[in-house]
């Protein structure tokens, strides 16, 4: 009984210190203190990773919190690397934002991908001046041998750019009770198209289905009230009847078949429509003029020929 009793104890001191182990693999936590004086790009380096898989499977969230009289902020970033990835420092990107006031966070997340290395960079000074502790918890999402602890102080006056959180990503929905079928909500790619009911958008937006919309605002420059100006050219009506009838469509109008087969560009098309609308207001224009002329001269015939009724 006694050993049976042991063998238990063993057998859970074992697990204890296995979680522990796994625990130091995947999690750490620190806190780092900025001066009172400290300024808008001073940093400090806090930690690095060990990813498994050659550093294919660096994934983290890392997250921050702080306060400093008058302004208290957290937030949590994503942190993505893979292999042998070029050293140089890239600003996480944020999926969480807690703020005390609007634009109220002092601190954002750098990572330097080839050296698998985590920073804390400062953005703002809000708050009172005194010195600044921040509290940082890295959680390994994948596989991760062992973080490394160490405090670098620097200052970055160098434009840091962008870290992607991912190569490319999937929302698919469905129900998993059923045998589906399910289906691919939204896709964005590595060249930052987005695709909603299609697996390759080629566009920055890609929309498989129907759009319903209060309203849509589309630029489109220039907008074609050039064609008021005195050197604009309109094109003869006679040539005009022509060409429609050669091409069955208006000019600089695509036709029904390059529509069918590369849709249309709404911007352009609202161009376009209202440049063929005010060429046809200035072709009203130029016929209310001649009617105006024609009517005089018939008026001016009229008057003619009650004289000529008169002196018979």
């Amino acid at each position: 009984m006694n050993k049976f009793i042991f063998s238990i104890v063993l057998l859970l001191l074992g697990y204890n210190y296995c979680a522990k182990a796994q625990n130091a693999n995947h999690y750490f936590q620190t806190t780092v203190t900025f001066p009172v004086d400290y300024k808008i790009g001073d940093y400090i380096e806090f930690a690095s990773a060990n990813p498994i898989a050659a550093g294919a499977s660096g994934y983290y969230e890392v997250s921050i919190s702080y306060d400093r009289g008058y302004m208290a902020a957290a937030a949590t970033y994503i942190v993505s690397s893979s292999h042998s990835n070029p050293s140089r420092w890239l600003e996480a990107g944020r999926i969480n934002n807690n703020v005390y006031t609007s634009g109220g966070l002092n601190f954002t997340i750098d990572h330097n991908p080839g050296t698998k290395s985590f920073r804390i960079r400062a953005v703002n000074t809000f708050g009172a001046p005194i010195p600044l502790s921040v509290d940082i918890k890295i959680r390994s999402i994948n596989f991760n041998v062992n973080f490394s602890t160490f405090q670098i102080f620097g200052h970055e006056s160098n434009e840091i750019g962008l870290l992607p959180m991912t190569y490319d990503w999937d929302l698919i929905v469905g129900n998993t009770f059923t045998y589906g079928p399910w289906i691919l909500a939204i896709k964005a790619i590595s060249n930052g198209n987005v695709g909603i009911g299609t697996p390759n958008p080629t566009e920055k937006l890609a929309v498989n289905g129907t759009i319903r919309a209060k309203e849509i605002k589309v630029e489109a420059n220039p907008w074609p009230d050039y064609v008021f100006n005195e050197d604009h050219q309109l094109m003869p009506l006679d040539s005009l009847a022509s060409f429609v009838k050669e091409n069955k469509h208006l000019p600089n109008i695509a036709p029904a078949k390059a529509v069918e087969e590369n849709g249309v560009a709404l911007g352009d098309l609202n161009r376009q429509l209202l440049h063929k609308i005010e060429e046809k207001t200035l072709y009203l224009i130029q016929q209310n003029k001649g009617m105006k002329t024609l009517n005089q001269e018939i008026e001016s015939l009229r008057k003619e020929i009650d004289v000529l009724k008169l002196n018979r």
